[in-house]
């Protein structure tokens, strides 16, 4: 259960990059701000119940993204280090 709210202020553009992200990605955009963050993602929350097919499929997509994400900012460090 989600007990703060963080706000975030982006123009029209970021929001448009940022919401196209995760929309190719095949998650929620406040999964793939708090994936982008380092936080788990929380996945659907629509009806309360753990463990359903569609969260098992939610949280195998932010795993791959996390995965992705993670290969990279290595590549980006590496490129940035030569």
């Amino acid at each position: 259960m989600t007990t703060q709210t963080i706000t975030l202020r982006v123009d029209a553009a970021e929001y448009r990059e940022l919401a196209g992200r995760a929309e190719r990605d095949k998650v929620t955009l406040s999964d793939y701000i708090r994936v982008r963050l380092g936080l788990p993602g929380q996945g659907l929350q629509d009806d309360g119940e753990a463990g359903a097919a569609g969260d098992t499929a939610v949280e195998a997509r932010l795993a791959d993204h996390d995965r992705r994400l993670h290969a990279l900012e290595a590549d980006r460090a590496a490129v940035t280090a030569a």
